[in-house]
């Protein structure tokens, strides 16, 4: 069994596990075998924080939009950066406008190399997958769906302050209300990882078949 490229957006607030659901989809042998191919990850933040500490003309765009980001170096205070965007929402809008087209020009990039390759699925990591545009491209997208209190357990858990993670989820509060929009298809995320990962698969398994022969 084989078939085209499919690529499918991964979305949840803070603390929701995207990653590590994403990374045991990527492992799961159960699952590349019931697509017929193998399943690869782009992580959009990550994507960002390299575009932020490498390319000069995005970094000195974002510094017009918040001077008092830059360190003594020239480099990018990301934690700086951070707390005025989730703060202000005029100022994440700005910033998200200049990082979003980097991001699509990536994802197209990262596309065309997974499809040279003879991958099957390609798993789009991203909050804000509605209003970026990127949803339009995709072929389907999961919604990871886990309880407020869960969610601020694990992100205290891993070093984080409560009231950053108050901060940042506030940010997000349109966030499923969007993903509702676009038609994401919500995953249950408060229990154990394979539990996710099995859900996941079924919704994943389908997409990727849609159209095709099961047999």
């Amino acid at each position: 069994m084989s078939g085209r490229l499919i690529r499918v957006g991964l979305g949840g607030l803070i603390a929701s596990g995207k990653s590590s659901l994403a990374a045991a989809l990527v492992a799961s042998a159960e699952l590349h075998e019931s697509i017929g191919g193998a399943v690869e990850h782009l992580d959009v933040d990550a994507l960002l924080r390299s575009a932020r500490a490498n390319d000069g003309a995005l970094r000195d765009a974002i510094l017009d939009v918040v001077p008092d980001a830059r360190r003594a170096d020239g480099s990018l205070d990301s934690a700086l950066l951070a707390a005025r965007a989730f703060a202000d929402p005029a100022v994440m809008h700005r910033l998200e406008a200049l990082q979003w087209p980097i991001v699509r020009a990536a994802l197209s990039e990262a596309s065309r190399a997974a499809e040279e390759r003879g991958v099957r699925l390609l798993l789009v990591e991203a909050i804000a997958l509605g209003r970026s545009g990127l949803a339009e491209v995709l072929d389907g997208v999961l919604f990871l769906q886990v309880d407020e209190a869960v969610r601020r357990q694990r992100f205290v858990a891993r070093g984080g302050s409560a009231d950053d993670f108050e901060l940042r989820n506030a940010a997000q509060a349109a966030a499923p209300a969007e993903m509702t929009g676009i038609g994401a298809v919500p995953i249950d995320g408060s229990g154990p990882l394979p539990e996710s990962v099995h859900a996941a698969s079924l919704v994943l398994r389908r997409l990727c078949l849609q159209g095709e022969s099961t047999n």
